[in-house]
């Protein structure tokens, strides 16, 4: 309702106003300016300034919302490892202790969000936190109050969760089934535009599956969708304000009912039996790195580390409840293959098995994909923290396709486009980046065993993009089980020449990185420009604009070499994403490659890298 006696504040937002002063009950509790002035502000013009100071005090609303959700800390996520430890676990490590301790914060940049973001909701605040005994939790959840959302209750497997408050319980169901369906549909194929699993391997139904049967992965799931929607209704003509603020609203209410979840989750787990706690373990592995997804899309990387770092842990000791041990402190032990842990996740629904499929339950699958995922974002991290991947020594057992069969148990370029082989290669040239920075610090480097590693690594880069084109000659043969796709151009044209594409685009800037770890920055050398060269080349060939969001860390190293003539088209490319604020990766590195740019000429050759290219934004994003 509009106060025509109340502050401008109110007036501008169409509030009703109680015109109390100096400041209103509306401000004060919304934590806000409030104008009361006598005289008629010149913003309030009912044209573009008044618009355009909506837009300001929306903005500020958000921030200070943010501001209240930190104002009160309570721990969540707690396992009391030393009362309740599983019976299979190592001495001195529980289920979500790292193995030994973190990384050690003073050997790497800040990572955090953006301070001047003001398009990406800001979330709770996380740290996750380990003790020396082995007691580990996932601390300091920032929350407005400790009931701010009423939390649904749960009937069990294949049920929907229930609004049980009384007050609004019919209307939240019926919005909250929508905004998933909606993900189902919409937002799950935007994200993973090359994840089409076959019919015979049960398709994407996991998805749906879990996300119903799972209290964390429903509320991470909506918390991707409403973020997505308040997106697509901000991009709306007017109108919709009150379909924005509820979008907004359900948003940050799931963010703190999601954490909750997480936390009951993780409670069960410390009591159930092995085979329950793998699975239990691999569903929270799962929400946790739907959580990281949704805060790269949102472009606010406060928590992406944190994120990332629990869901290693996760991950690992996933392997360590096995039984086989995961050759952490104890080199006369084997890894598991990926078919233990699987087996140990049920049965799958069907047994027909294929020649280059087979089925998977919902569990199977998901723990697939979120493996993928997390090896992915482990991979493209440690190139800008000058590290190895943490997760290398599970490369060979996953990706690599030196099984007797000859194939790996997970083919990267079915779940994110690129062939595992490139992503592959760039894991190793951050060790060997590691590796090099290490030995020069104590003088103990060898130039000729680095040349000798990087030779190894570019004859595998280089021998794999001629495989490429002489496959591309090659008919393709069409799989009848996937009939329906023979229906659909753009996901033929998705699948098959999209995922070469990207393929090469990450292999030309693996090429770059390789270069540029060995020879230093160097971009008038021909091996630079001519791999910059192409990788452009093939950037422009992508089948659809969004696509580029699966290329995000080929284009940032892309564009840091370009030269000044190649800047515009690259800089076109990332805006021509549309909205913008669904692609936070894809802004960060531009806005890198910006960077760069404008200190071109004042780089030191010398010891200027990759690593100080994202250095310049002052704190690491995550660029997948």
């Amino acid at each position: 309702m509009k106060s025509y006696s109340g502050c401008w504040t109110c007036r501008l937002r169409r509030k009703k106003c109680d015109e109390m002063r100096p400041e209103c009950r509306i401000c004060s509790s919304l934590q806000i300016t409030c104008y009361y002035d006598q005289v008629k502000p010149a913003w309030m013009d009912g044209g573009a300034g008044q618009m355009a100071k909506a837009e300001e005090v929306k903005e500020e609303v958000k921030r200070a919302a943010a501001r209240r959700r930190g104002a009160q800390s309570m721990d969540v996520l707690e396992t009391h490892v030393e009362e309740n430890a599983p019976p299979f676990s190592d001495a001195g490590v529980d289920m979500l202790g790292l193995p030994n301790r973190p990384r050690d914060p003073a050997s790497r940049m800040h990572v955090g969000g953006d301070p001047s973001s003001r398009s990406s909701p800001t979330h709770p605040s996380l740290a996750y936190t380990w003790s020396d005994s082995g007691a580990s939790s996932i601390s300091h959840f920032n929350t407005r109050h400790h009931s701010t959302a009423t939390t649904p209750s749960y009937s069990g497997p294949g049920t929907l969760f229930v609004d049980t408050s009384g007050n609004r319980a019919s209307a939240d169901e019926e919005i909250d089934r929508r905004i998933i369906v909606f993900y189902f549909d919409h937002f799950f194929p935007f994200l993973f535009p090359f994840y089409r699993p076959p019919l015979l391997e049960g398709g994407r139904s996991w998805v749906m599956e879990l996300t119903v049967r799972n209290k964390a992965m429903w509320h991470t799931t909506l918390c991707l969708s409403s973020y997505f929607m308040s997106v697509a209704l901000d991009n709306t003509a007017s109108g919709h304000e009150f379909c924005k603020a509820l979008a907004w609203e359900r948003l940050l209410r799931q963010t703190d009912v999601t954490f909750r979840m997480l936390q009951q989750d993780l409670e069960g787990v410390t009591s159930s039996d092995a085979q329950d706690l793998i699975i239990e373990t691999s569903r929270i592995m799962g929400s946790v790195i739907q959580l990281l997804k949704f805060e790269v899309s949102a472009g606010n990387f406060e928590n992406c580390q944190t994120h990332l770092d629990a869901a290693i842990v996760l991950f690992t000791q996933i392997f360590r409840a096995t039984g086989y041990g995961a050759n952490d402190g104890n080199e006369g032990r084997e890894l598991p293959t990926f078919h233990d842990i699987l087996s140990r996740m049920g049965d799958p629904p069907w047994t027909m098995e294929l020649q280059q499929s087979r089925a998977w339950n919902s569990d199977q699958a998901a723990f697939r994909f979120f493996s993928v995922l997390l090896l992915l974002n482990d991979i493209v991290t440690s190139t800008c923290f000058e590290e190895p991947p943490r997760l290398q020594k599970y490369h060979a057992l996953l990706l690599s396709t030196d099984s007797p069969d000859g194939k790996a148990s997970l083919r990267l370029e079915a779940f994110v486009g690129c062939e595992s082989w490139a992503i592959l290669q760039i894991g190793q040239i951050a060790a060997l980046d590691a590796w090099k920075k290490s030995l020069r610090k104590t003088g103990q480097l060898d130039t000729m065993e680095l040349v000798a590693r990087a030779v190894e690594i570019k004859q595998i880069l280089v021998e794999n993009l001629a495989s490429l084109d002489a496959a591309a000659h090659a008919p393709r043969t069409p799989n009848p089980v996937d009939m329906f796709m023979l229906y659909n151009d753009h996901a033929l044209s998705t699948l098959g020449d999209g995922s070469t594409v990207v393929t090469r685009i990450w292999a030309h800037a693996a090429l770059i990185y390789l270069s540029v770890v060995v020879s230093g920055w160097q971009p008038g050398s021909s091996t630079i420009r001519e791999n910059v060269a192409r990788a452009i080349e093939l950037l422009s060939q992508l089948p659809a604009p969004a696509l580029l969001r699966t290329v995000v860390w080929p284009f940032c190293i892309v564009g840091c070499l370009a030269n000044p003539d190649e800047e515009c088209l690259l800089r076109s490319m990332a805006q021509a994403l549309v909205p913008l604020r669904l692609f936070g990766a894809t802004q960060k590195a531009l806005e890198i490659m910006e960077n760069v740019w404008k200190c071109r000429d004042a780089i030191d050759v010398n010891t200027w890298d990759f690593a100080a290219c994202v250095r310049t934004l002052g704190y690491v994003p995550l660029l997948v």
